[in-house]
């Protein structure tokens, strides 16, 4: 096997409890791994993995810059990666924390559910069977405000149906469009 694809899972297995800067992934693997990795052959698998979905960017980490306060310049050190959750119970969980009384994790949980929204909106458009006419984050917002306008049993059972539609599972396509029609008929 390839050394990249070695690189992949220790970038996975690092990124898996923690959104990290490329700085401190490729710290961590060095560390673990005692193997001095090029920066072309992370920068590879990064990107790779990027490409595939398995990974997202999710920050940029300012303090990169030790306490300079005029940056000039964008460090790709600074970026950070989050890994991509695609299952109906981490979707369903990221729609709960939506409810939550703290903002920043209200926050981080609409910007994680935001980007598996547009991933299953370009997976949809890109099959050419539905048309998404004011965009994908508009229909998001849009989903997101019928889903809290509803009562608390029937907001549960569309939470189950929006985050099975989101997943990777069988038939989570089909149920994808259903609701989008369902959510542009609303309008």
């Amino acid at each position: 096997m390839p050394k990249n694809y070695n690189l992949r899972k220790l970038i996975l297995e690092v990124l898996e409890g923690d959104e990290l800067s490329k700085r401190k992934i490729l710290e961590i693997i060095r560390s673990r791994s005692g193997i001095g990795t090029s920066d072309k052959t992370f920068n590879e698998s990064l990107m790779a993995l990027l490409r595939e979905g398995q990974i997202y960017i999710a920050d940029y980490d300012f303090t990169i810059y030790d306490g300079v306060k005029r940056i000039q310049s964008i460090r790709p050190d600074g970026v950070v990666f989050g890994v991509s959750r695609m299952d109906f119970v981490e979707i369903e969980t990221i729609l709960k924390q939506m409810e939550s009384k703290d903002h920043e994790e209200v926050y981080r949980a609409s910007k994680n559910l935001k980007r598996i929204f547009r991933r299953k909106i370009d997976e949809v458009q890109n099959d050419g069977t539905l048309n998404i006419g004011n965009g994908s984050d508009s229909l998001f917002n849009q989903t997101i405000f019928y889903m809290n306008s509803m009562g608390e049993e029937p907001k549960r059972s569309f939470r189950n149906k929006l985050a099975w539609s989101l997943s990777n599972n069988n038939g989570s396509l089909e149920l994808f469009k259903s609701i989008v029609s369902f959510i542009q008929s609303q309008e």
